[in-house]
């Protein structure tokens, strides 16, 4: 298999700069699908926009809100870099934003188990549990950027109405299996706005739950579990440090003690490649992040089919 495919263990990171005082970032290819020189586009101004938003620019016709990350990172470019500045077009959750940044570094290909929590404090600009990789050298830091967490600050409004979609929900809208409400379901989540919206979905309907900030935790859990009867249901994301979500589908669907228990991936990656991806590896259903109606599907489709049918 192409180890560029969304299903291998690897990530490939698009690698920028904001400027030449700040440190390398990283952004999954997966999650973009274009990158051009800002130069080539007009931007229109929104009236009474989020500070971080410069406004909106055209892409195949189609307005796109253009973030000003310098800002959101606490920083500016010169007039200089901002001209020389480029613009990365992505797809998070089937929202498609633009980013400016300083200026395309290369394009790098890691295992996960070289993705790793960051712990340099001098690196956490916006007070954020980041994960870092090295650089070919061996020394320079490349941040990963929590694109997750940007949308919440960029763009609050959708994520309000999320949070508002969560709590209209009604027990009576959807199912819920006996085996949900009997077990209690694991879940491998590193992001935190993640980790609030599932607690907050499953806390509506007093499911029991347990989260586990990425894979390796999780498979460690579930080794040590004598009785797995009561697992009833698996949620994990893909895009973890050290242990990610396609070993944790690797590892359990190739042992015959856990291969019955249901693997629901939850990701931000929504493009149908990395939902086939996923599949192919085992996993049961698909989710994309922070959606209320794709989750409310699958969660009621455990007690009626097998997941493998509920892929789009």
């Amino acid at each position: 298999m192409n180890k560029n495919s969304p299903a291998t263990n690897a990530l490939k990171l698009i690698v920028f700069r904001i400027n030449a005082e700040q440190p390398y970032y990283g952004i999954n290819v997966f999650k973009t699908f274009e990158i051009q020189r800002a130069k080539h586009y007009r931007i229109s101004e929104i009236p009474k926009a989020n500070e971080f938003i410069e406004g909106i620019v055209y892409i195949r016709n189609q307005p796109v809100p253009l973030v000003n990350l310098p800002r959101w990172l606490r920083t500016d470019l010169s007039e200089q870099e901002e001209r020389n500045s480029s613009i990365i077009f992505c797809n998070i959750n089937n929202i498609q934003i633009a980013l400016r940044v300083g200026g395309i570094h290369q394009i790098i290909t890691r295992d996960w188990e070289d993705v790793l929590p960051l712990q340099f404090k001098e690196y956490m600009l916006v007070d954020r549990n980041l994960n870092y990789t090295l650089l070919d050298d061996g020394s320079s830091v490349c941040l990963i950027l929590d694109v997750e967490y940007l949308l919440t600050q960029v763009l609050p409004h959708e994520f309000s109405e999320i949070q508002k979609d969560v709590q209209n929900l009604s027990l009576i809208d959807f199912e819920i299996p006996e085996s949900l409400k009997n077990g209690t379901i694991l879940l491998a989540e590193d992001s935190r706005s993640a980790q609030m919206y599932l607690k907050n979905f499953f806390e509506k309907f007093n499911l029991s739950f347990k989260i586990f900030e990425n894979g390796g935790p999780l498979l460690d859990y579930v080794e040590k579990l004598p009785d797995l009867s009561k697992i009833p249901l698996i949620i994990t994301d893909i895009e973890m440090p050290i242990v990610s979500g396609h070993e944790v589908i690797r590892r359990l669907k190739s042992d015959a003690r856990t291969k019955h228990i249901p693997i629901l991936v939850f990701s931000s990656m929504t493009n149908d490649q990395s939902q086939k991806a996923v599949k192919e590896l085992g996993a049961d259903g698909f989710v994309g992040k922070l959606s209320v109606e794709q989750m409310v599907k699958q969660l009621s489709a455990t007690a009626r089919i097998p997941l493998a049918s509920s892929f789009s």
